[in-house]
């Protein structure tokens, strides 16, 4: 079972999205890619992985619509969801990162 299934199956959609996040982070990092490029890549490979796995999706796609307004109508919907809440998270902490030490934004963060 891969991390991406295991995390879904703890049924925290806040704690994917973070786990995420992190693994966009090093993708950038490591592969010198854009933000949007790299966050589709990561997610687009997590939700692959969940469609194979039902139950873990289910979770997910439960735990998500109890906290996004309005729910997400299908796990397609939750992707294209997914995708920009990593972007919008990595975008604001680069930009507030850069604002509090005066430094110019990575521009593959932002």
């Amino acid at each position: 079972m891969t991390d991406y299934i295991k995390k879904a199956l703890e049924g925290n959609y806040e704690d994917y999205t973070e786990f995420l996040i992190k693994l966009v982070d090093d993708e950038i990092s490591s592969k010198k890619i854009p933000l949007r490029e790299a966050a589709e890549a990561i997610v687009e490979e997590a939700f692959y992985q969940l469609r194979e796995h039902k139950t873990a999706l289910d979770k997910l796609m439960l735990d998500a619509n109890a906290n996004i307004d309005p729910p997400c109508k299908d796990d397609e919907d939750l992707e294209r969801h997914t995708i920009d809440a990593v972007v919008e998270e990595i975008h604001r902490n680069e930009m507030y990162i850069s604002e509090k030490s005066g430094t110019v934004p990575d521009q593959n963060r932002i």
